[in-house]
């Protein structure tokens, strides 16, 4: 009690000096202070300067359009999506090295560690031996068919020689065994033909196999795994000159942890590291099974920001549904709250509420934080920031309405937009600004209209 008496003097005292104004200088008598106050026009206005507010460690809310009675509230805690993280495994056995730090911002095309790989020199050398085998298949087919034609003409010589010695009734016996020698080699000439016709079939096929796998090692497309690059003068594949594999991003995230040492050995298909989508988030909030008749998929909801006593700018919107799975011995219900846009204070492990509509057809209300609200006396006011002066506050007996334990309902005196003050409330009332011991009333615009006195306007 002695401390609550020398603090409300302390507090008129200070609101006094902040605002360039002398407190009394003595005692005065009750009817001296309603004289003047009267003779002054009282006002529940309160000179509330940049000097005070930090004094008095004020802050402002602002008035919402809110359904306070048609909103629940429901503790949660924000999770990874199964699509969140992303691990990087080594493609081939060989010797690692790390490219990048844990928590380092990465973007998709960012290297994050280079494989040195004996597989892939393994690799690299069954590529060109494709590749030579196709040149010598395509080779060999060109032999044949010049085999082929050289005894097919060999043949038509031989023959047109031994029409013309026939002509002369002259018969030679090496001549017809030397036709009967070229034109049985023209079959197996044709034989070889089509043998090595096989063999370039098979070796073409192979190099398409091997580069697939080279692709799988490397991350790169069969394109650029082909594209020609500059090497030492002369143009070649790119497979040709990568001797260590590089492994890049995939997609945008975080660094989050390492499976293995700068330098380390590592088996196939061994973890190296693993980045995290942070934005890849999903609330998962705890709702009471008695509101499972006012919970629909798809409802319009809103996750508030952790130890706010109102909602910031930084309330994230969402939308809710039904999860799996429900507790027979607590008698709750999972809910999965998907946000629609990232905030920055939004981590996975943080837990917040999520405030979900249950009828969007119910009206919307203008309504203040009800930690904005203090009991002075009989009446429960709130201050409100006066909307021509940022520099005072009006305080305001409020009309309230349904209450959610966060948010009240004001039935009259504010609108959407307006501010009221939110910390220091307290301390505001204890300095007895903008209430009169004299009798009679506010108005609406804050004058004081003293008991016994015309209403303005009337006679």
């Amino acid at each position: 009690m002695n401390h609550m008496r020398r603090t409300i003097p302390l507090l008129a005292a200070l609101l006094a000096l902040a605002c360039d104004r002398k407190p009394p200088a003595g005692p005065t008598t009750g009817e001296d202070d309603h004289a003047d106050h009267a003779t002054a026009g009282a006002s529940n206005r309160i000179d509330l300067p940049e000097r005070v507010r930090q004094n008095l460690g004020i802050t402002f809310a602002r008035v919402e359009s809110r359904r306070v009675a048609a909103t629940i509230r429901v503790p949660g805690r924000f999770e990874w999506l199964p699509s969140a993280k992303r691990e990087y495994r080594a493609a081939l056995p060989g010797r690692v090295e790390v490219l990048v730090k844990q928590f380092d911002k990465v973007e998709a095309g960012t290297p994050l560690f280079r494989l040195d790989s004996p597989e892939w020199h393994k690799t690299r050398l069954a590529l060109a031996e494709a590749l030579a085998k196709v040149e010598q298949a395509k080779h060999a087919i060109v032999i044949a068919e010049k085999s082929r034609t050289e005894a097919e003409q060999g043949a038509n010589v031989v023959r047109q020689r031994i029409a013309g010695l026939a002509e002369a009734q002259v018969r030679r016996a090496e001549l017809e065994a030397e036709l009967a020698r070229l034109a049985n080699s023209i079959p197996r000439l044709q034989a070889e033909i089509a043998a090595r016709t096989a063999d370039l079939r098979a070796a073409e096929q192979q190099f398409p196999l091997l580069l697939a796998s080279a692709s799988s090692a490397t991350g790169l497309g069969a394109s650029e795994l082909l594209a020609e690059v500059d090497a030492g003068g002369k143009k070649v594949a790119r497979w040709e000159t990568i001797d260590r594999i590089e492994v890049r991003a995939a997609a945008a995230g975080v660094v989050e942890s390492f499976a293995v040492t700068n330098g380390a050995w590592v088996d196939q298909s061994a973890a190296v590291l693993s980045v995290v989508d942070p934005a890849a988030l999903r609330f998962r909030a705890t709702a009471l099974q008695a509101d499972l008749g006012k919970i629909k998929d798809g409802a319009t909801a809103s996750i508030v920001p952790p130890g706010a006593k109102a909602d910031p700018v930084g309330a994230i919107p969402a939308t809710a549904s039904l999860g799996l799975e429900a507790s027979p011995d607590a008698r709750t219900v999972e809910l999965i709250v998907t946000p629609t846009k990232p905030a920055a204070w939004a981590r996975a492990g943080v837990s917040a509420y999520a405030e979900i509509v249950t009828d969007d057809s119910v009206d919307a209300e203008p309504a203040i934080p009800l930690a904005a609200v203090v009991q002075d006396e009989l009446a429960r006011v709130y201050f409100r920031r006066d909307p021509k002066d940022p520099n005072k506050v009006i305080r305001v007996e409020g009309d309230f309405g349904v209450s959610d334990g966060k948010w009240v309902v004001v039935a009259s005196g504010v609108k959407a937009g307006d501010e009221v003050v939110l910390d220091g409330v307290y301390e505001l009332k204890l300095t007895g600004g903008g209430k009169t011991t004299g009798k009679g009333h506010f108005h609406a615009d804050g004058t004081w209209h003293e008991a016994g006195t015309p209403e303005p306007g009337k006679k």
